[in-house]
């Protein structure tokens, strides 16, 4: 490695170090503001009612379009209201590519979840109580693996999360970026319901469609959209969240505005958006979403009454023409 490349290296850790450090801020059990606080809350309540039909222990996972939604940060504000109100509840960190619930809870080294799949050591050697006197544990991602799909969707896993509904209230699993890799939706059969993270002025619109589609596809419950960082002023700023009957994002949009607007230039090849040799896609995760409309498609709030469409998923995009590029 030359001297550029661990400078470079060194200001991107130190980069990171600091984004866990802004968004540390505004976990509920840090901040005191009132809206913010009482958003959780609302978002809280909704959930339960969502799945008031579920007996026993609720499993619930989080998830988003892209990077940087605000998925983890909403998945731990989540948990530490249902602890808030006497529940017990377990954060699993199922984002076995970047995994962040330990970095921003600030929970030091342990065994994760990665090491208890593969029969290392055991679930109560894993579980780390997060604060003393509030029913809150996190099982941290532990390291991170060459098949991390395979692993999400073992029956290791379902045996995993079986028994730690004995023990639990509420389980929220931290998942991956759905319109990035596919394991997100290898937990579909083990969770209760999904959340739906979107960040204002941040997440693609098309990206956003692209993933609910994927989600409806495997079968996924979709409690509701998380939308926060609404009136922000810059930077992170979760101060605004708010909770959203999940409506359908506008029928998709007119069926995509043409099926993706054009093909959604191909993803872009090489991005980035990669994680080391593990990235998201392996060797990273390059935007490039094409153009063309989406129809009305609005981020949507209304009652979800339509069935999901029982047809074929979409076909992976097509790669982008020599001269279109």
């Amino acid at each position: 490695m030359s001297f550029f490349q661990k400078k470079n290296k060194k200001k991107g850790e130190a980069s990171s170090a600091d984004n866990i450090r802004e968004e540390r801020k505004y976990l509920i059990w840090h901040n005191n503001d009132f809206f913010l606080r009482e958003a959780y809350k609302t978002a809280r309540t909704n959930v339960m009612f969502s799945i008031a039909d579920v007996e026993g222990c609720r499993v619930i996972a989080v998830t988003s379009s892209l990077q940087s939604e605000g998925k983890s940060i909403t998945a731990a504000n989540l948990a530490m209201t249902f602890a808030d109100m006497g529940s017990r509840t377990l954060i699993i960190d199922c984002d076995l590519r970047k995994p962040k619930m330990s970095r921003l809870l600030d929970v030091g080294p342990s065994y994760g979840l990665t090491d208890v799949l593969i029969g290392k050591t055991d679930i109560n050697d894993a579980i780390v109580r997060i604060r003393e006197k509030k029913p809150l544990w996190l099982v941290s991602s532990g390291k991170i693996p060459p098949n991390p799909s395979e692993l999400l969707s073992s029956e290791s896993m379902r045996t995993l999360l079986e028994g730690c509904k004995k023990s639990f209230d509420y389980i929220v699993l931290d998942t991956p970026p759905v319109d990035v890799v596919s394991d997100a939706m290898v937990l579909a059969p083990v969770a209760d319901g999904y959340l739906f993270v979107v960040r204002a002025g941040k997440s693609d619109r098309r990206a956003v469609m692209h993933s609910i589609y994927q989600l409806e596809y495997a079968n996924a419950k979709i409690l509701g959209v998380i939308f926060n960082g609404t009136g922000q002023g810059g930077g992170y700023g979760y101060k605004r969240v708010g909770y959203g009957r999940y409506g359908r994002y506008g029928r998709y949009g007119g069926r995509y505005g043409g099926r993706y607007g054009g093909s959604y230039a191909g993803y872009g090849g090489y991005g980035g958006y990669g994680y080391g040799r593990y990235g998201y896609g392996r060797y990273g995760y390059g935007r490039g979403y094409g153009y063309g409309g989406y129809g009305n498609a609005a981020y949507g709030y209304g009652t979800n009454n339509q069935q999901p469409y029982a047809e074929t998923p979409p076909p992976p995009p097509e790669q982008p023409k020599q001269g279109d590029q």
